[in-house]
C-alpha cells in the first residue's frame, strides 16, 4: 500500500508540474504572446517570418514592387525582432490567443496590422518613394487556420488544464501524506518520495528532447525545421529546465533522508549498473531480453541521440546531486551508531534539525536560482523596452513619477483654415520632437460646400461661457459668431467631429486624421507613451468610435487611474501606451476616464502676461489648486499666457525659458507635493521645455 501511494504521489507531482507549466506558458495570453515574441529573437524564426512578410508585402499587395524585393527583404529582416515589429507581433498574437481561449473561435487568423508602416520607417532614409508605397500596403496575414472542433473546445481545454494542475498537486500531497502515515519506516519512505520526484523530472527532460526531435523532423525543409526548433525553444525550453529542477529537488530530499540512515556507496551502485549491462544472464529468457534491450538502446542512440543523452545526463546529474548532498549532510551530522534492537534507529533531534536545515537551504538556493532566471515566466523581449520615453532610466518609474512635455491646444497649429495658432507644428511633428502630452478640444461641426467649418451650437450663451472659461477672449468669441453669419458659413453641411478651440470657424482639424497620426507614431515607436487629455464637447461613444476606427483602442490603457500607476516598462510590455482622459464626460469604453474626477489635479491657467505667470510674487498663487482632487496621482502644470485672439510666441519664449520654467515647476512641486507629470506650454519650440523635463526626471 505504501509503495502504491509513493508511485501515485510521484506521478501526480509530475502531472502537476506539466499542467502548471502548460497553464503558465500556453493558457495565459500575455505569457503566450511574450513567448511568441521571444521566438523572434532567434535568427532562425526571424528569417522564416521575414520571407513571409516580404512576400505578402511585395507579391500580394504591390505587384509593381517585385523588382525591389531584395531591398525590401533586407529592410524586413532588419526590423524583425526589433521593438516596433515585436510590439505589433505580440499584440496580434495576444489578441488571437484571447479570442481562442475566451470566445470559442473556430478560425485562427494571425494578422499584423501596420507592418507596412514599420517597414516603411526602415526604408525612409534609403528609398523614400518606396517607403510611401510600402506604408500603404495594408496588413500581413501570417497564419490562417480552420480549427473546427478544436477551436470550439479551446475554452474547455484551458479550464481543464487549470483544474488538472490544482487537482494533481492536491493528489500528490495527499498521497505523500498517506504514505508517510502508513509507513513503518518514514525516513525510507521519504527517500522513495524524493526518488520518485527525481525520476519524474528525468522523464520530463527526456520527453522534451524526444518530442522535439519528432516535431522538428516532421517538417520538410531545413529552413522550416530551424524555425520550428526556434519556436519550440521559446515555448518549451523552460520545461526542460523545470524537469532538471524537479529532479534536483527530489534528489536533495532523498539525500536528506538517506543521510540519516546509512552512507551512500556510489562506487557500489556504479559497479552494479555496469555489471547488469555487461554480465551474461544465466537463463535463455533473460539473455533474449538483454539482447533485445541492447538493440533498442543502440537504435535509440542512432535515431534519437540527443534525447538519449539528455536522459542519461539528467539521470546521472540527479544521482550525483543525491550522492553529493548525502556526503555533505553527513559532514554536518555524522551517522549514529547502529542500535542493538531491531527497531529503526531514531536520529537525535539536534541532528535531524541540522540535516533539515541544510537540505532546506539547498532547496531554497535551487528554487530561487530557477525563479530568478525567469522560471516558467517569459518576460517580453528586452528590445521592446530598452528605453522608455527616450530614457532607460525611466523604465522602472511609475507614470505618476515621471515628467512629460505637453502642448496646450495641441491642434491649434499653422495649417490652412486656422486663423491663429498656439503651437509651432502639427501634432505628428510634436510627437517626433518629444511631446508626450496632448491637450485637445473636440467639437461637432458641419463641413460646408465652401470647405469651411461651422460649429454645432445648441446654446450660444452656454458655449460663450464655456469659451470664456477656456481662456478665449470676448473679442475672439464675437469674431467667431460674426463669421457664422457670412455667406461662406451658410447652407447644409456634412456633420463630423473636429479638433477646434471652442469655435471651428476659427480653425479645425478632423479628429480621425489626428488619431491616426498618434497611432502611426506609437506603432513606429514602441517605447513611447502618450497622454491625451480631451476637452470634450462630443458624446463619449462618438469619440470612442473614432479611436477604435483609428486602431488606437488596442493601445489604450485600461487599468485604474485613481491610484499609483504602473511603471513605464509595464505599460509598454502590456501594449497600453495611450492614456485617454476626458474633461467633461467619459465612459463608452473601459479606457476612457474622467480627468478631474480622480485621475488628475492641475494648476490655474488664466494668465494674461508673462509676469503674472513667472513673476516671483505670483509663483505661489500660480501653483494653487484648481480642478481635480489634491490626492489625484497625475499632476498637470498649466504654463502658458493667454492673449486671444492673437497668441504671442514672444511670451512663450519668456515663460518657457529654462530658468523661469524650472523655477515654477520646482515651486509647484514643493507646494503640491508632487512632480509635475504634464508640463503644458504654448509654442513648445520656444524656450527649453524638453530640457526642463529632463532636469525634473534627472536624466541627461
Amino acid at each position: 500500500m505504501v509503495g502504491a501511494l509513493v508511485v501515485i504521489a510521484a506521478l501526480a507531482l509530475t502531472a502537476a508540474v506539466l499542467a502548471g507549466y502548460v497553464e503558465r506558458a500556453f493558457v495565459d495570453s500575455d505569457q503566450f504572446a511574450n513567448r511568441a515574441g521571444a521566438a523572434l529573437q532567434d535568427e532562425r524564426a526571424r528569417e522564416a517570418i521575414a520571407t513571409r512578410v516580404t512576400d505578402d508585402l511585395v507579391l500580394a499587395q504591390q505587384q509593381d514592387l517585385v523588382a525591389a524585393r531584395p531591398l525590401i527583404e533586407s529592410a524586413v529582416s532588419g526590423v524583425i525582432g526589433g521593438g516596433a515589429f515585436g510590439g505589433l507581433f505580440r499584440t496580434s498574437v495576444r489578441d488571437v490567443h484571447r479570442s481562442l481561449v475566451q470566445e470559442d473561435a473556430q478560425t485562427l487568423t494571425l494578422t499584423l496590422a501596420d507592418v507596412g508602416l514599420v517597414v516603411s520607417e526602415a526604408l525612409e532614409q534609403v528609398r523614400p518613394d518606396l517607403a510611401r508605397q510600402i506604408e500603404d500596403s495594408g496588413a500581413v496575414t501570417l497564419l490562417t487556420e480552420n480549427l473546427g472542433s478544436v477551436g470550439e473546445r479551446a475554452v474547455q481545454v484551458a479550464d481543464a488544464v487549470r483544474f488538472i494542475a490544482l487537482a494533481a498537486l492536491v493528489i500528490a500531497i495527499a498521497a505523500a501524506a498517506g504514505a508517510l502515515m502508513l509507513s513503518r519506516d518514514r525516513r525510507r519512505t521519504v527517500i522513495h518520495l524524493g526518488a520518485g520526484a527525481a525520476i519524474g523530472g528525468v522523464l520530463i527532460t527526456a520527453a522534451c528532447a524526444i518530442v522535439k526531435g519528432q516535431v522538428v523532423s516532421s517538417v520538410a525543409t531545413p529552413e522550416d525545421q530551424d524555425a520550428v526548433a526556434a519556436v519550440w525553444d521559446a515555448f518549451l525550453g523552460d520545461l526542460r529546465t523545470t524537469g532538471w529542477v524537479l529532479a534536483g529537488c527530489g534528489a536533495i530530499v532523498a539525500a536528506a533522508a538517506a543521510s540519516l540512515l546509512k552512507p551512500v556507496d556510489l562506487t557500489r551502485h556504479v559497479e552494479r549498473a555496469a555489471h547488469a549491462i555487461t554480465a551474461e544472464p544465466r537463463t535463455t529468457a533473460w539473455r533474449a531480453i538483454r539482447g533485445g534491450a541492447l538493440i533498442i538502446a543502440g537504435v535509440l542512440l542512432l535515431v534519437a541521440r540527443d534525447a538519449v543523452l539528455d536522459l542519461l545526463v539528467t539521470a546521472l546529474g540527479a544521482y550525483l546531486i543525491y550522492a553529493g548532498v548525502t556526503i555533505l549532510l553527513r559532514l554536518v551530522a555524522p551517522p549514529e551508531p547502529a542500535a542493538e534492537s531491531d527497531d529503526v534507529p531514531r536520529a537525535q533531534p539536534r541532528r535531524r534539525t541540522a540535516v533539515a536545515a541544510v537540505a532546506g537551504v539547498l532547496l531554497v538556493v535551487l528554487v530561487t536560482g530557477f525563479l530568478a532566471g525567469g522560471g516558467a515566466t517569459q518576460a517580453a523581449p528586452a528590445s521592446a523596452t530598452t528605453a522608455c520615453n527616450g530614457h532607460e532610466a525611466l523604465c522602472d518609474r511609475r507614470l505618476d513619477e515621471v515628467a512629460l512635455a505637453a502642448t496646450h491646444n495641441s491642434m491649434a497649429v499653422p495649417l490652412p483654415g486656422w486663423f491663429a495658432s498656439e503651437q509651432d507644428a502639427p501634432i505628428g511633428v510634436q510627437l517626433e520632437d518629444g511631446i508626450r502630452g496632448l491637450l485637445i478640444d473636440t467639437y461637432y461641426a458641419d463641413k460646408l460646400p465652401s470647405g469651411r467649418l461651422r460649429t454645432e451650437i445648441d446654446d450660444t450663451n452656454k458655449l460663450r461661457q464655456k469659451a470664456l472659461e477656456d481662456g478665449v477672449s470676448p473679442e475672439a468669441i464675437d469674431a467667431a459668431l460674426r463669421l457664422r453669419d457670412r455667406a461662406g458659413f451658410q447652407g447644409e453641411g456634412e456633420r463630423g467631429m473636429y479638433l477646434c478651440h471652442s469655435f471651428c470657424e476659427l480653425g479645425g482639424t478632423p479628429v480621425d486624421e489626428v488619431l491616426e497620426t498618434i497611432r502611426d507614431f506609437l506603432v513606429a515607436n514602441p517605447g513611447e507613451i502618450v497622454i491625451i487629455v480631451n476637452q470634450d464637447a462630443v458624446e463619449p461613444a462618438d469619440f470612442v468610435a473614432e479611436v477604435e476606427q483609428a486602431g488606437l483602442a488596442d493601445l489604450a490603457y485600461t487599468g485604474p487611474v485613481d491610484r499609483e500607476w504602473p511603471t513605464l516598462r509595464e505599460l509598454i510590455v502590456r501594449g497600453e501606451r495611450a492614456i485617454f482622459l476626458a474633461e467633461e464626460r467619459a465612459g463608452a469604453a473601459p479606457w476612457y476616464h474622467l480627468a478631474y474626477e480622480a485621475a488628475m489635479q492641475e494648476t490655474p491657467f488664466a494668465f494674461r502676461s508673462p509676469q503674472a505667470l513667472i513673476g516671483e510674487q505670483n509663483l505661489v498663487a500660480g501653483c494653487a489648486e484648481n480642478r481635480g482632487p489634491s490626492d489625484a496621482p497625475l499632476f498637470l502644470l498649466n504654463h502658458w499666457v493667454s492673449t486671444d485672439p492673437t497668441p504671442l510666441p514672444s511670451h512663450a519664449a519668456q515663460v518657457n525659458a529654462y530658468e523661469p520654467l524650472l523655477r515654477r515647476a520646482r515651486v509647484c512641486e514643493r507646494i503640491r507635493g508632487h512632480i509635475p507629470n504634464l508640463i503644458a506650454v504654448n509654442f513648445y519650440r520656444r524656450g527649453d521645455v524638453f530640457r526642463v523635463v529632463d532636469t525634473l526626471n534627472g536624466v541627461p
